[in-house]
């Protein structure tokens, strides 16, 4: 019988030659070649769009963008078991940065692989009778593939949508890089999984343009793979996500706008694959709103910066997080493309 880890690895070696091997792949297409241009010629303005949310609208096929993305966590407080309980004060302080590099690339008009490769660095000061504690190493890893089933138009109201299906690659684990203590989980990170764990996650986005206006989000299911502690098995509860930009442009040509993202994680108290969930704890919960700045600083590069505050949760570390990225796009036929 195949075990779990290497059924993992058989997948996510499935979505890495995907990726590696994407221009080998026949071109099939969601959308026909005259919607695919229609989409081209409605309001889009070129930037990099809301931090936390991902695109519903694929890159076109050739075009790649690498995005060195800096993600940082200040942790203040603990939220208890009541979601309206207000957090107390952490007995030790909590902080760590999440610096990685995000690859894509457009394998068709309608399909899209990418990747993050990242490194964690986190910091607990001394209290409640322990000393200060620290852990840096390599960071899990997610590769994703897009499929967009519906492009949109301007004489509709329906949005782009589009399925992605993410593998979380436990590469911290596999690095031995310390796990953050207290369940200092990433809520901003997408998706949000439990550090150095296998997870997959389905997911379903969408986008729709309306001058001055985009409207983004996203639906997430993550489940994880049973996975080990010191040699001890553990059974993580399944996680559900969603995420909603509203972004308003001030000046088209210059990519200039501010988004709000509201953003929420949920540990569920259940498996889809019926195991009893063994570690604490049982349940937990965030929810967080994030205002983002956006600019297009040339023909290829556009940047954006936001801070996400954390404002309700149950179970789980109350936090700030300042974040910023720069994307770098190139397309081989010479003009880069807005999603």
């Amino acid at each position: 019988m195949v075990s779990s880890r290497a059924m993992f690895l058989m997948l996510c070696l499935v979505v890495l030659l995907c990726g590696l091997f994407s221009p080998l792949l026949p071109d099939v297409r969601a959308a026909s070649e005259e919607d695919i241009a229609r989409y081209r010629k409605i309001w889009n303005p070129f930037s990099s769009g809301p931090q936390l949310v991902s695109a519903a609208d694929v890159q076109p096929k050739g075009q790649f963008f690498l995005r060195p993305y800096m993600y940082s966590e200040i942790g203040y407080g603990r939220f208890g078991n009541s979601w309206s309980s207000s957090p107390s004060s952490l007995p030790q302080r909590l902080s760590s940065i999440n610096p990685q590099v995000e690859f894509s690339y457009g394998i068709t008009d309608s399909v899209e692989f990418e990747m993050y490769l990242s490194e964690v660095s986190w910091w607990q000061s001394a209290g409640n009778g322990q000393s200060a504690q620290s852990g840096y190493g390599l960071g899990d890893t997610t590769a994703f593939l897009k499929y967009r089933a519906f492009v949109q138009q301007d004489d509709t109201w329906w949005p782009s949508l589009t399925n992605a299906f993410y593998v979380s690659i436990p590469t911290s684990d596999w690095a031995g890089t310390p796990s953050i203590p207290g369940g200092f989980a990433p809520l901003g990170r997408l998706p949000s999984t439990h550090f150095g764990a296998p997870e997959f996650t389905e997911s379903v986005l969408f986008r729709k343009n309306i001058k001055p206006f985009r409207i983004s989000g996203g639906l997430f299911y993550s489940y994880g793979l049973p996975s080990s502690n010191n040699g001890v098995s553990q059974y993580f509860g399944d996680i559900f996500q969603y995420r909603f930009a509203f972004e308003h442009f001030l000046d088209d040509k210059n990519g200039f706008a501010y988004a709000i993202e509201v953003l929420g994680v949920h540990g569920l108290p259940f498996r889809l694959d019926g195991n009893s969930i063994n570690t604490k704890p049982g349940s937990f919960g965030l929810v967080g709103i994030q205002p983002t700045i956006e600019y297009r600083f040339t023909d290829q590069i556009v940047g954006s910066a936001g801070v996400l505050f954390t404002i309700a949760g149950q179970n789980d570390i109350a936090a700030i997080y300042p974040n910023f990225s720069i994307y770098y796009y190139w397309n081989r036929s010479g003009k880069v493309l807005a999603r």
